[in-house]
């Protein structure tokens, strides 16, 4: 295994950690943004409790792979910069609104509330950014992207089938991880019922997007898709048994097992996609060896990782501890 291949490992690791904390705050904006009927203010200050204080260190991790791809990799950082930046635009932007509308309506005394408009603001570009970041993920996987064309992401129907699976991915999870914080407390216990009705549905709707997705990924991504077949088919029976599993125990109200069960079906899937994409990053254009930079500062990424991670780890993981119970809804 190269230095190049070890960052990569990394790399994944790090997008892992993105999709299954910070998508799940994504998707807890989708929740939001659907939250109807007489228990709607009261999911919608569920949702906001549970992201509470950790929403934005999740970013952490995305911060992470940008500066690796980009000390690592610099090529393939810079085609990724000049064909992709319509749908990493739109994802930043919501990113920034996403921010900027949550602190508007949950901090300080004239806080705006999950009802105001803010609180819309926060939702539906919580709903833009994983969509954005699904269309750029499968223009790495097709290699349709050029700097002479920034629209050609937009018009792959693989792309947008993409960015609607992450869309149905994220709130699979916020659905999921809602159930436990639900049940941590006898005021928000009687939102339990709905939000396992919201995962299954995330799970079947996920299942249904990756059934209508595969003959696209045949017909517009059939370097990875003969991967795929080859090396990444194990973990998708990972991905498979982790949804199933995800939804035997949320019917046992088993809502930690249903945690793992669902991390393990979202990054087994991520993995799998991993593991079929290489040795490309970019498909037909840039591969892994062509674009490493060298090896003594790949290195140095490497051992600055480690000693981030030393850093790092040990307060998010107190953050965490501390922060993530819901407070009561009254």
């Amino acid at each position: 295994m190269t230095a190049a291949d070890l960052l990569l490992i990394v790399m994944v690791i790090g997008l892992t950690a993105y999709a299954l904390l910070g998508g799940a705050d994504f998707g807890g904006g989708v929740w939001d943004l659907l939250a109807r009927g007489p228990d709607a203010r009261d999911q919608r200050k569920l949702i906001s409790n549970a992201i509470g204080p950790v929403w934005e260190a999740n970013h952490v991790w995305l911060v992470f792979i940008v500066v690796a791809l980009f000390s690592g990799f610099p090529p393939a950082y810079g085609l990724v910069g000049s064909s992709l930046e319509i749908p990493l635009s739109a994802a930043l932007v919501g990113i920034v609104l996403r921010g900027a509308a949550y602190v508007y309506r949950a901090y300080g005394a004239g806080a705006a509330g999950p009802d105001h408009w803010w609180g819309h603001v926060f939702a539906v570009s919580s709903t833009i950014t994983p969509f954005a970041l699904g269309v750029a993920g499968a223009s790495l996987a097709t290699g349709r992207m050029s700097p002479d064309d920034p629209m050609e992401p937009l018009r792959s129907s693989f792309g947008l089938g993409c960015g609607l699976f992450a869309v149905a991915a994220t709130a699979f999870l916020a659905a999921v991880y809602l159930c436990r914080d639900a049940a941590a407390s006898p005021a928000t216990e009687h939102l339990v019922p709905e939000f396992r009705r919201r995962a299954t549905g995330g799970a079947v709707v996920c299942g249904a997007l990756a059934m209508m997705l595969l003959p696209l990924f045949w017909d517009q991504a059939p370097v990875v898709a003969h991967r795929f077949l080859d090396r990444s088919m194990p973990l998708v029976g990972l991905s498979v048994i982790g949804g199933a599993a995800t939804l035997v125990a949320l019917a046992r109200r088993q809502f930690v097992v249903a945690r793992l069960a669902a991390g393990l079906a979202v990054g087994a899937m991520l993995w799998g996609w991993a593991v079929a994409q290489y040795p490309d990053l970019i498909v037909g254009q840039v591969t892994a060896d062509s674009a490493a930079a060298p090896t003594t500062n790949i290195h140095a990424m490497l051992y600055a990782v480690a000693g981030g991670l030393a850093i790092v780890l040990p307060p998010i993981i107190v953050l965490y501890r501390l922060f993530t119970r819901p407070e009561p809804t009254t």
